[in-house]
C-alpha cells in the first residue's frame, strides 16, 4: 500500500491562488476594467438592433438607417477591441502567476523528504508536476478569461434586458432554477470523480514507471504478463473513471440546453403577448430576445467552463498539497522554499542503534534491530544476498527517510538532518551523499552536470575532479563542453566526480560500479572518492569488500557479522566466507 501525498483543502487552495494573482495587482485591475467596459459597450448591440427594426417598420429614411447601422458596427468594434485588450492583459497576468506556480511547485517537489516521496510512489509526484500543472495551465489560458468576461456580460445584459421590459426579464428567470439545479448536481458528482481520476492516473503512471525501471528484473523472473496485467488493470480503472466524468458532463450539457429552451420560449411567448397588447414594439421584442440570447451565451459558457475548472481545481489542490508538505506555500516567492531542517555534525562517525525499518505495505521488516558504529574516516563494506537489507541500511545512513525504530546518527545528528557548513555564505549542504547505479545525466554539457554538485567550481576544478575518477576531459570530443551521449561508464564517472566536488563527510556507494564492465575500471575511482571520508560501500563485487576496513554481513534484515575482511575469511563456517566461496567458485 502506498501513502499518497496530501491534497490541500479548497480554502487553502483559494488563499494560495489569490496570493499568486495579487502579486501583479495593477495589471489585474486594468484587465478587469477593460473587460467590464467591453461588456458594457456590447450592451448597445441588442438595443441598436431593436431600434433598427423599429426604424425599418416606421419607414425611416435611408440616411437614418445608415447611421444606425454605423453605430451598430461601431459599438460592436469597440466592444470587441476592449474585450480583446482586457483578455490579453488578463492572460498575461495569469501566465505570470502560472510561471510562479510552476517554479514554486518544482522547488517544493525537490525539497520534499525522499523517503516520503517513495512512500507515495514516484508516479504521484510525476503526475502532479506534469498532468496537474497541465490542467491548471489549460484553465489559466482559456477558461479563466472567458469565465471573468462572461460574469461581466451576464450582469450587464440582465440590466439591459430588464430596462427593455421587466416582464421579459421575468420570463428569462424561468431558466435559472434549471441552471442552478443542474449545476449543483454536476458539482456534487464531478468533484469526487475528478479527484479520483487524478489519483488513478498517478497510480497508473507509477505502475508503468516501476515496470520500465525494473525491466531487467521483470524479464529475468518472466513477469512480463504480470506487469502488463497490472498496467492494464490500472489503466482500466482510470478509463472507467473518465467514462464516469464524460457521462456527468453530458448530463450537465443536456440540462443547460433544456434551460436555454425554456428561457427563450418564455421570452418569446411574453414578447408576443406584450406586443399584441401594444405594450411593447416589435423592435423591443427583438431587442429582448437578442438580450436573452446574449445573456444565455455567456451563462452557457460560464457553466460549461465549470467542467474545466473542476479539473483544474483538483489539480491545483494537489499542487498546493505538495507545497504544504514541503513546508512552504504557493506564492511564497522566488521559487525558493525552506527545505528540511539541518543540524551540523561534530565529526564523520556513524552510530546506528537498534535501527529497524519496514517499507509501506510490507509484511516484514527490511531491517531489524541493526546496531553498528562506523568510525570517522573508515570504509565499511555492506554485503549480503539480494533483499538482505544492504540498500535499505545505506539509504537510512544517507538520510533518505528515518528508521521506524532506533536511531541512525551521523556526527551526533540524525542522518536526515546531518549537514555541513555552506560555501561562500550559501546554505548548509548535506553531510552524506548517496551514489547509486541509477545516477542521472541531465541535459547540457559535462560541465553543467558536474556543477550540480558545486555551482561555483571553475573549469580547472571540474577537470581535476574528472581526472581523479579516471576520465581525462581531453579525451572527450569537446572537453568539458561535450554534450555526453548515453554511456554507463561516463555517467558513473560523472556521478563520482560530483561527490569529489560536493566534498561530503560521508559517502554511500550503492553498487555505484554495477555497470563498470568486467575489467572494473572504476575501482580506483571508488578508492579516490572514499579517501579522507567515511565510506559505506554496498558491494556489487565481493572483491570491493576486501579493500574495506570492515565488512558488515546482512541476512534477512539482520546484522550477522561485522569484522575486518581477513578475519571473516578465516571463519570457514562464517557467512562472509560462504558468500566468498560461492561468488569466487
Amino acid at each position: 500500500m502506498t501513502r499518497a501525498l496530501p491534497v490541500a483543502s479548497a480554502r487553502k487552495t483559494a488563499r494560495a491562488s489569490m496570493g499568486l494573482l495579487l502579486r501583479d495587482p495593477w495589471r489585474l485591475a486594468a484587465a478587469t476594467l477593460l473587460l467590464a467596459a467591453g461588456a458594457a459597450a456590447g450592451l448597445l448591440v441588442p438595443w441598436l438592433l431593436g431600434s433598427l427594426v423599429d426604424a425599418v417598420i416606421a419607414g425611416r429614411d435611408a440616411l437614418e438607417l445608415a447611421l444606425r447601422c454605423a453605430a451598430l458596427l461601431g459599438s460592436g468594434a469597440v466592444a470587441a477591441g476592449l474585450e480583446w485588450g482586457g483578455g490579453v492583459l488578463l492572460v498575461g497576468c495569469l501566465q505570470r502567476a502560472l510561471a510562479r506556480l510552476r517554479e514554486d511547485v518544482f522547488a517544493a517537489a525537490l525539497s520534499i523528504d525522499l523517503g516520503r516521496v517513495e512512500e507515495a510512489g514516484s508516479g504521484d509526484i510525476v503526475a502532479r508536476v506534469t498532468g496537474d500543472v497541465e490542467a491548471v495551465t489549460d484553465a489559466v489560458s482559456g477558461v479563466l478569461p472567458r469565465f471573468l468576461q462572461a460574469g461581466f456580460t451576464i450582469v450587464l445584459t440582465a440590466v439591459g434586458l430588464t430596462s427593455v421590459d421587466p416582464w421579459l426579464a421575468l420570463g428569462a428567470l424561468l431558466a435559472v432554477p434549471i441552471q442552478v439545479w443542474i449545476t449543483v448536481r454536476f458539482l456534487r458528482r464531478s468533484r469526487p470523480i475528478y479527484t479520483r481520476l487524478r489519483r488513478e492516473e498517478a497510480l497508473r503512471g507509477q505502475v508503468i514507471i516501476d515496470s520500465v525501471a525494473g525491466a531487467d528484473t521483470v524479464r529475468a523472473h518472466r513477469l512480463q504478463q504480470d506487469r502488463l496485467g497490472r498496467i492494464a488493470e490500472a489503466s482500466l480503472r482510470a478509463v472507467e473513471t473518465q467514462r464516469d466524468a464524460a457521462r456527468a458532463r453530458n448530463r450537465f450539457v443536456g440540462g443547460l440546453n433544456l434551460a436555454e429552451f425554456v428561457g427563450l420560449g418564455a421570452v418569446l411567448a411574453i414578447g408576443f403577448v406584450r406586443a399584441g397588447a401594444g405594450a411593447l414594439s416589435i423592435g423591443g421584442v427583438t431587442a429582448g430576445a437578442l438580450f436573452f440570447h446574449r445573456l444565455f451565451g455567456p451563462i452557457g459558457g460560464l457553466l460549461g467552463s465549470i467542467d474545466d475548472l473542476q479539473r483544474a481545481l483538483a489539480g491545483l489542490e494537489r499542487l498546493v498539497g505538495v507545497q504544504q508538505l514541503a513546508g512552504g506555500g504557493v506564492g511564497a516567492g522566488g521559487g525558493s522554499l525552506p527545505g528540511r531542517s539541518v543540524r551540523p555534525i561534530e565529526d564523520a562517525t556513524i552510530r546506528i542503534e537498534s535501527a529497524s525499518y519496514r517499507y509501506p505495505g510490507a509484511r516484514a521488516d527490511a531491517l531489524s534491530g541493526v546496531s553498528l558504529v562506523i568510525p570517522a574516516g573508515s570504509t565499511l563494506a555492506l554485503v549480503g544476498a539480494s533483499g538482505s537489507g544492504k540498500s535499505t541500511l545505506g539509504r537510512l545512513i544517507a538520510g533518505i527517510g528515518g528508521p521506524g525504530s532506533g536511531t541512525v546518527r551521523v556526527g551526533g545528528a540524525p542522518a536526515e538532518t546531518a549537514s555541513l557548513p555552506g560555501r561562500g555564505g550559501s546554505a548548509a549542504r548535506p553531510a552524506v551523499l548517496l551514489v547509486t547505479q541509477e545516477s542521472h545525466l541531465f541535459g547540457g554539457t559535462v560541465a553543467d552536470n558536474l556543477r550540480l554538485a558545486d555551482p561555483g567550481a571553475d573549469d580547472g576544478q571540474l577537470a581535476a575532479a574528472l581526472r581523479r575518477v579516471g576520465r581525462d576531459p581531453g579525451t572527450l570530443p569537446d572537453g568539458l563542453g561535450t554534450v555526453p551521449e548515453p554511456d554507463h561508464l561516463l555517467l558513473q564517472q560523472i556521478a563520482l566526480a560530483r561527490v569529489l566536488l560536493a566534498d561530503p563527510a560521508v559517502v554511500v556507494l550503492d553498487e555505484a560500479t554495477a555497470h563498470a564492465g568486467p575489467d572494473g575500471v572504476l575501482e580506483d575511482a571508488l578508492r579516490e572518492v572514499g579517501r579522507g571520508r567515511t565510506s559505506i560501500v554496498i558491494a556489487h563485487r565481493l572483491t570491493q569488500a576486501l579493500d574495506a576496513d570492515r565488512v558488515a554481513v546482512l541476512e534477512g534484515g539482520a546484522l550477522v557479522e561485522c569484522a575486518p575482511p581477513s578475519e571473516l575469511l578465516d571463519r570457514s563456517d562464517g557467512h562472509f566466507a560462504r558468500l566468498w566461496r560461492a561468488w569466487s567458485g
